[in-house]
């Protein structure tokens, strides 16, 4: 049965080509953003199609207002309105608060809080009421260690704001958060499978595996579901147990 429309950002690989893909597989006709993977984009896109949805690609930086201005209005352009926003795009900087970079603390907090943020302030004037957002957020942002130190304070404040939206948008916009922890995918494959690393996570881990973006999807999915109409300003952790 095909529903209405949702925008997943960050959707040409990794986790957000997942959700996008498994949503679709719900009947959600899809629209995914991205920012410079085209061309990967538009392959999650045609696998979106397959499964009988409407599914096309916009383009845009959301590190700042004008990209997601941008974004907002390629969709409104189209005489659409979306009944869904995954807030999945993101961006890792290494640092501990004693030696990070500025820029890099400015451009985490750009694109992991302030952009989901105006993002779904613009995307209002043409959310489908009733309707629901999703905002990926990050196991360290619930148990902290010492780098990333902007990842996780991003990701925390993003936790928070999940609430504060959810009070605000409330009756007709349900907001959640998911919080992944160690998901393997083609970005950190190299580095979850290097010698002793993947041990290690595993020692904290009660599941005793790594996670898959399959994982996520299928808990968005959850959310974006009837099942979760009760459900809202509350973050799963899809982690495995690490958190605990």
């Amino acid at each position: 049965m095909q529903q209405g429309y949702v925008l997943v950002t960050g959707a040409s690989r990794g986790i957000g080509s997942e959700i996008a893909t498994g949503l679709s597989e719900d009947g959600w006709n899809i629209i995914l953003h991205y920012n410079k993977s085209e061309n990967e984009a538009n392959k999650v896109a045609e696998i979106c199609r397959k499964n009988g949805v409407d599914a096309f690609c916009v383009g845009a930086d959301l590190s700042n207002s004008s990209g997601i201005e941008q974004l907002t209005k390629a969709i409104q352009d189209r005489g659409l309105k979306i009944s869904g926003l995954i807030n999945n795009a993101g961006l890792v900087r290494l640092g501990t608060v004693k030696d990070f970079d500025d820029s890099d603390w400015d451009d985490v907090f750009s694109l992991n809080l302030r952009a989901p943020a105006v993002l779904v302030k613009n995307a209002l004037k043409i959310f489908d009421k009733p309707g629901s957002i999703v905002n990926i957020s990050s196991a360290a942002g619930i148990r902290s260690g010492t780098t990333p130190a902007a990842y996780e304070a991003s990701k925390a404040a993003l936790i928070h704001l999940t609430r504060s939206m959810a009070i605000s948008l409330g009756p007709d916009i349900r907001v959640n958060a998911i919080a992944p922890g160690w998901i393997l995918t083609d970005l950190n494959k190299g580095y979850l499978e290097s010698e002793g690393v993947k041990e290690k996570i595993l020692r904290r881990t009660p599941i005793k595996r790594l996670g898959t973006a399959k994982d996520v999807s299928d808990a968005v999915r959850f959310l974006m579901s009837e099942k979760a109409s009760f459900i809202t300003g509350q973050t799963i952790s899809v982690d495995g147990g690490i958190t605990l």
